[in-house]
C-alpha cells in the first residue's frame, strides 16, 4: 500500500453517498480551494474500505466521478482518511496515516453553514453541502464540466434525439428509496404528487408531452397509468449515469423527485431553460424543507398522498 499523501496543503472533499452527493461535495470543497488558493484533494477512500468504527449508515455507493476532469487530486488508498473516518475525535484517528495534521469542517445541519467560508488550508470537509450557496462562485465550472464529460457515441446519438424533441422530464425516484429503512430517511414522492405536478404543468405549458427517468420503470408505469402525452425513457440500463443526467436536463421544465441526482439535473436544466421546476415538499421526512437547497423560482408541491 502507498504511504498517505500529505493533504495538509490543501482543502480534502471527503466523498460519500451517491453521484448527486459526491457532486455537491466536490464543489463545495471546489469553493473553499479556489477562495485559499490552494490545491484540491478529492477523498474516494470511503468506497473502498469502510472505517471499522464508522456508524454512519447508507446505501453501499461507489466513486461515480471517474469520466469527469475533476479539478483536482483524486486520492484513494493513498488518502490519510483510509479506513481512518475524519468522523474520529483527533485523539482515536490512526497515528499511521498522518490524519492528525487535518482539521475537519463537519457540517452542522442540512441547510447552508456560512462558517465554511472561515476554513483554512489543510482542512477536510465532511459533509453533504446540499446547497448552491455552498459553491456560488465555480458554480459556471461545475455545470460545464458536467456538459463536458465524455459519452459514448450510442449516448450521444440518444442526447441528440432528445434534444430535437425536448419534452417535460420527470424524474420519479424509486429504487433504494423503496426499501423501509431508507424510506423512513428520506420519504418518497407519492403518486399524486407527480399527478398533481402534470396537471400544474398541463396549465402552465398547455400541450407538454412528458419523459419519465425511473430507476424503477415498471413501478413507474403502474403509478402513473395510461395518463396520455407521458413517455417512459428505456435506456437507462445502458445509458451511462452521467449521460442520464445530460438527458434529464434537456428537459423544458422538471418535476423533481427528492433526490440529490434529480436537483442536479433540474439545476442544469433552469441554467439552459426558462420551464417549469417543480420540486416536492416536505424534502425528506423528518419535514425539512430544503430552502436552501431549491432554487428561488422553483415550485413545490405537496409530495404525501
Amino acid at each position: 500500500m502507498n504511504p498517505p499523501l500529505d493533504m495538509s496543503d490543501g482543502i480534502c472533499a471527503y466523498l460519500q453517498g451517491g453521484m448527486g452527493n459526491q457532486l455537491f461535495i466536490v464543489a463545495a470543497a471546489w469553493e473553499q480551494a479556489d477562495r485559499l488558493g490552494c490545491p484540491l484533494y478529492i477523498d474516494g477512500s470511503r468506497f473502498l474500505a469502510a472505517d471499522p468504527i464508522e456508524f454512519a449508515k447508507e446505501t453501499p455507493r461507489h466513486f461515480d466521478l471517474g469520466t469527469l476532469a475533476l479539478p483536482g487530486t483524486v486520492v484513494a488508498e493513498n488518502s490519510p482518511w483510509f479506513k481512518n473516518s475524519p468522523r474520529r475525535p483527533r485523539v482515536i484517528r490512526r497515528p499511521a496515516r498522518a490524519s492528525h495534521r487535518l482539521a475537519v469542517y463537519r457540517q452542522p445541519s442540512f441547510g447552508f453553514d456560512p462558517a465554511v467560508n472561515d476554513v483554512t488550508v489543510g482542512t477536510t470537509l465532511l459533509g453533504y453541502f446540499q446547497s448552491p450557496k455552498y459553491f456560488p462562485t465555480v458554480a459556471d465550472r461545475v455545470n460545464q464540466m458536467i456538459w463536458d464529460a465524455p459519452v459514448t457515441d450510442v449516448d450521444q446519438m440518444e442526447l441528440d434525439r432528445i434534444r430535437e424533441h425536448p419534452r417535460l422530464t420527470v424524474h420519479m425516484r424509486r429504487g433504494d428509496y423503496l426499501d423501509a429503512a431508507t424510506r423512513a430517511h428520506h420519504g418518497v414522492a407519492s403518486a399524486e404528487y407527480f399527478t398533481r405536478a402534470l396537471q400544474l404543468c398541463d396549465r402552465l405549458v398547455p400541450g407538454t408531452e412528458a419523459l419519465v427517468f425511473s430507476d424503477s420503470p415498471d413501478v413507474a408505469a403502474e403509478e402513473l397509468g395510461s395518463r396520455p402525452g407521458v413517455t417512459f425513457f428505456d435506456g437507462l440500463e445502458t445509458m451511462g449515469t452521467l449521460t442520464t443526467l445530460k438527458a434529464m436536463a434537456l428537459g423544458h421544465g422538471f418535476i423533481m423527485s427528492n433526490s440529490s441526482f434529480s436537483w442536479w439535473a433540474a439545476w442544469m436544466m433552469s441554467r439552459l431553460s426558462d420551464g417549469p421546476v417543480i420540486g416536492p415538499r416536505p424534502w425528506e421526512a423528518s419535514g425539512e424543507s430544503a430552502n436552501d437547497l431549491l432554487l428561488a423560482h422553483w415550485m413545490t408541491l405537496d409530495a404525501r398522498a
